[in-house]
Order: structure tokens, then sequence, then C-alpha cells
């Protein structure tokens, strides 16, 4: 019975066109921005716990430019920094607005499953007071979860 079962089962599937496969890993590519007005983005890339690239981003409005750097983190530890670390001017050319691209990494390793990686922006505008750091006001913390 269990025989006839299955293949009474895959021809159904193939009838409709249905390819019947074992469940998959969850996907390491994810595409994630956090912020309000403005935006820290990351993108990663990779298939299961494989992880090909990492890309930073900032969401700017329309026309607009900020000075600062990107700062991604993994599992809350410092990875790497846009530009050496060096401030840079990012802008958007564009009247809507747009997602400019500060850093990207090609990392092509494993990571566990669960594992955050985040891109955080920082502007530098000199501002003091509460939500700054030495003069830089973060955009948000945008993060993807591998697996």
């Amino acid at each position: 019975m269990t025989k006839t079962f299955t293949r009474v089962v895959a021809v159904a599937a193939a009838a409709l066109g249905l390819t019947l496969t074992a469940a998959t890993p969850a996907l390491a590519s994810a595409d994630k921005c956090k912020g309000d007005a403005f935006e820290s983005c990351v993108a990663v890339n990779g298939t299961g716990l494989h992880v090909n690239w990492i890309k930073s981003r900032v969401g700017l409005y329309s026309k607009t430019c900020r000075y600062g750097h990107s700062q991604v983190l993994i599992n809350g530890d410092h990875f790497a920094d846009s530009n050496g670390g060096r401030d840079k001017n990012y802008c958007s050319t564009s009247v809507w607005g747009a997602e400019v691209t500060t850093g990207q990494w090609n990392e092509n390793r494993n990571y566990g499953r669960g594992a955050k990686i985040c891109s955080k922006f920082w502007w530098n505008n000199g501002a003091t007071g509460p939500g700054t750091v030495n003069g830089y006001t973060s955009f948000g913390t945008a993060c993807a979860t591998v697996g």
C-alpha cells in the first residue's frame, strides 16, 4: 500500500508540474535596512550557512549627502569599517533617494546558524548630546541572521 500511495503522489505531482524535494536549509542571503529618516542597510549573499559577501549601504533622501562611514559587526564583534574607517561623503543623486553602497567584503566562508551580521552607518555631524558618540550619530543598526 505504501508503494502504491507513493507512486500515486509522484504521478499526481508530475501531472501538476510539482517537484518534491527535501527541505533545504534557510538561505544566508538577506537584505535589511533599519532607521528613520535615513537608514543603515546590510546585504548578505550566500546559501545555507555559507556567506559569499557582505555589503554595507546607507539609505539617503532625495539628492542628499552624508559624511561618515559604515561599521560591520558579526555577532556583536567589530568586523570591518567602510573606507578603512575613514569618513567619506556618500550621496544620492536621485530625486527619489537611494541606497548607496559604502563597502563590500568577500567572505567565502561558513558561519554558525543564527550568526548575526549587522551594519551601522555613522554620520559625522559633529553633534553632541544624547544619541551621539564623539560627534557621530548612528542611522540605526540593520542585521541579517544566517541560517
